[in-house]
């Protein structure tokens, strides 16, 4: 029989290990996740030649955008060139657009419509991850996490699947929790009339620190970067990418972001 102060010992031991299971909340990585680059640029439906990016920093790229109008869900494939570096880290995006002027009526055969396109998209990422980036109003929520519980159960497992998200949905208005994604990426960028409250917090806690939204993050090259906890960072630029761009963000990110080994 165990004394007294051993069995004391142990039961606080296993209720650390809960406390700390509880806090994080994270999913395992995904193998697919850690073996990705810890920067990635984000290259838009436009030209771009990235063949001078540094070695280990990765191309997240649109290659497919989706617009759902009405019940149509209309597939336009990316037509504008992506010149890249032999051996470059690929993971490709599908944008989804929805239509203001017809409102979409979010069907299953639109669902089902983003998930073929993710699906053939899979077999272009050379590091075995896709993303899909949607956003959607507070209405429109449980189609997104339908969509991306059909597009998980239907990707090879060994292909990650990785999602953008809005700032507002990793903070106060946090409804991510039982999302099947491997990576939930918040944009810390373009964060609407609360921005400057909303950035305040960012940099008082260093990034992002609900459950679901810890592990990557994204930023955009024309507004400050902030220090986060954050291991992945993706950065989109609202015009061509340039070595010259590249610059003046690593110049920014040294300054205000802890340097990576």
């Amino acid at each position: 029989m165990p004394r007294p102060r051993t069995l004391l010992l142990c039961l606080l031991a296993l209720l650390m290990l809960r406390i700390d299971s509880g806090a994080s909340g994270r999913p395992p990585v995904h193998p697919a996740l850690a073996g990705l680059p810890a920067e990635l640029v984000w290259a838009w439906e436009r030209p771009e030649d990235l063949r001078w990016l540094p070695a280990g920093v990765g191309v997240a790229y649109v290659a497919s955008t989706v617009l759902l109008q009405g019940e149509q869900a209309l597939v336009y494939r990316r037509a504008a060139p992506l010149l890249l570096a032999p051996g470059a880290a690929r993971v490709p995006v599908l944008h989804v657009d929805l239509s203001w002027r017809q409102p979409p009526a979010l069907t299953e055969a639109q669902g089902r419509r983003i998930a073929d396109e993710l699906l053939r998209l899979a077999g272009r990422a050379n590091r075995q991850v896709v993303q899909l980036d949607f956003e959607v109003r507070r209405s429109q929520r449980p189609f997104l996490a339908r969509t991306i519980g059909a597009i998980r159960a239907r990707l090879d497992p060994a292909i990650a699947l990785s999602v953008t998200a809005l700032a507002s949905w990793c903070l106060d208005d946090y409804w991510l929790h039982e999302i099947a994604a491997d990576e939930v990426v918040p944009m810390a960028f373009r964060m609407g009339g609360e921005q400057h409250a909303l950035r305040a917090r960012l940099l008082e806690q260093r990034g992002f620190t609900r459950a679901r939204c810890g592990a990557a993050i994204g930023f955009s090259t024309d507004e400050p970067m902030i220090a986060v906890r954050e291991g992945r960072h993706y950065y989109f630029s609202p015009q061509a990418w340039s070595a010259a761009r590249w610059q003046a963000l690593r110049g920014a990110s040294r300054s205000s972001i802890p340097s990576r080994p």
